[in-house]
């Protein structure tokens, strides 16, 4: 993504009536919304979006930092709109409404279904042929991709477990997708995630780019 593109995200926003999830940054609860409105100033540096939401979750997110997600789609005219990854504050307008102050834009993908983050993690990798410790180069919801002095075959199934902040531990089983012998790397796809770990790999992934977000 360049600067025009991540811009005109800003300045452009979700559509109205686009479904989005919120995250708080403090746990991996996830709560869906719809936008009702997207104000950016002319060059996308103050963005305030009001989304309506149920009582429940305007509660529990009143007052929050959230990270604000949208699916990437095809617009009106048939351009891909990337999935985007915004942070902002989160305070109850109405009983079923928030507003969100101080919105930015993380990150944004337009080639895969979900965001990733370069991080080194140290996982353990479960194949036909035994079982490896491996460390991870990038990770996200969909996937991970490895590195190891000994790597999978490509298509091969295997199980992978993985540490995450706050002694979260998930377990996913997955697909070897590709094997790059020259870089020592091999790429996962996951086919068996549970929702929790799904949510817990996003926070990560998101914990880890507001982290490079504030270094840069």
């Amino acid at each position: 993504m360049n600067g025009a593109q991540g811009g005109l995200l800003m300045t452009e926003g979700p559509a109205i009536d686009t479904m989005v999830t919120l995250m708080p940054t403090s746990s991996a609860t996830v709560h869906t919304a719809t936008v009702r409105s997207w104000t950016a100033s002319a060059a996308g540096l103050v963005v305030t979006s009001h989304v309506s939401a149920t009582p429940a979750s305007v509660a529990a997110l009143d007052g929050q930092r959230v990270w604000v997600s949208t699916e990437a789609h095809a617009d009106a005219d048939g351009a891909v709109v990337p999935h985007a990854v915004f942070q902002a504050v989160a305070q109850a307008h109405r009983e079923d409404e928030l507003a969100l102050t101080g919105v930015m834009l993380l990150a944004a993908e337009t080639r895969r279904g979900a965001v990733r983050a370069t991080t080194s993690k140290l996982a353990h990798l479960s194949t036909p042929d035994g079982d490896r410790e491996v460390r991870t180069v990038d990770i996200s919801r969909t996937g991970v991709r490895l590195e190891a002095g000994s790597l999978p075959r490509a298509h091969e199934e295997v199980d992978l477990s993985l540490d995450l902040e706050g002694g979260v531990e998930v377990h996913a089983h997955g697909e070897v997708l590709r094997v790059d012998d020259a870089t020592g790397e091999a790429v996962v796809r996951f086919v068996e995630l549970d929702r929790d770990a799904a949510d817990a790999l996003e926070r990560s992934v998101l914990i880890e780019l507001a982290r490079q977000n504030r270094a840069d």
